[in-house]
């Protein structure tokens, strides 16, 4: 009797077993989860200004991503942690990091190493500056056009959805080049000055002259 009751207590335990390794295994990826998206967040945060979230933030966003498809694919996670209620914390909180990360284009960055090959080209411009202090504007001008050039056709190629890594390094580029060193100036040219002068002055000659002419033509053939 003692060892039937036993078997019972046994068969028992290892019905429930499953169910509670499975649910303990649920529990281990969320605090896996909530510490990665944590981690992600930090980071991002971190490399807000200037931009390097896609470069410097990609093992965080990858290791959240990876950790939140395991726990998508496991059925008991799935039916304790998604779709629970109208909130749905857990879905809803993954969705605006990944937003994050699509809203700044990061997987631009990755794509035919454009990041690595505009990376290289503004060293060698911030080079430039650093060695050619006081000549940056003519020594360093074409490391500038080559820069700019290459982000142009990028930027074209991308329809605009260029990494926001890239997006924020060009803009910065742009100004330091054009406010802080003052590269971008135009050069006044005094003949083009003459040549507007000398327009907007027979403008007036020519309306008064054509006004004259059509009047007496108008005067001869009425007669008077």
């Amino acid at each position: 009797m003692e060892l039937k009751g036993f078997l019972e207590v046994f068969i028992l335990i290892l019905c429930t077993l499953p169910s509670a390794l499975a649910e303990n295994i649920c529990d281990k990826y969320m605090r896996e989860l909530a510490q990665k998206q944590s981690a992600f967040v930090q980071c991002s945060t971190l490399h807000s200004v200037p931009v390097r979230l896609c470069n410097g933030c990609e093992s965080q966003y990858s290791e959240m991503q990876g950790i939140y498809f395991i726990m998508r694919e496991e059925k008991n996670c799935t039916q304790k942690f998604f779709d629970k209620d109208r909130i749905n914390i857990v879905s809803t909180t993954q969705a605006i990091l990944t937003s994050l990360w699509a809203k700044a284009y990061c997987d631009d960055c990755f794509a035919s190493n454009n990041s690595g090959a505009f990376d290289n080209k503004t060293r060698e411009f911030e080079n430039c500056l650093r060695d050619h202090k006081g000549e940056e504007c003519a020594l360093c001008l074409p490391h500038y056009l080559d820069l700019n050039g290459f982000y142009v056709g990028l930027d074209k190629h991308n329809n605009g959805q260029v990494c926001y890594d890239m997006q924020d390094s060009m803009n910065r580029t742009r100004e330091h080049w054009s406010k802080d060193l003052k590269c971008c100036h135009r050069q006044f040219n005094p003949l083009i000055f003459l040549i507007a002068c000398g327009i907007a002055a027979i403008l007036p000659a020519l309306f008064y002259a054509s006004t004259y002419a059509l009047t007496k033509r108008q005067e001869r053939n009425h007669g008077i």
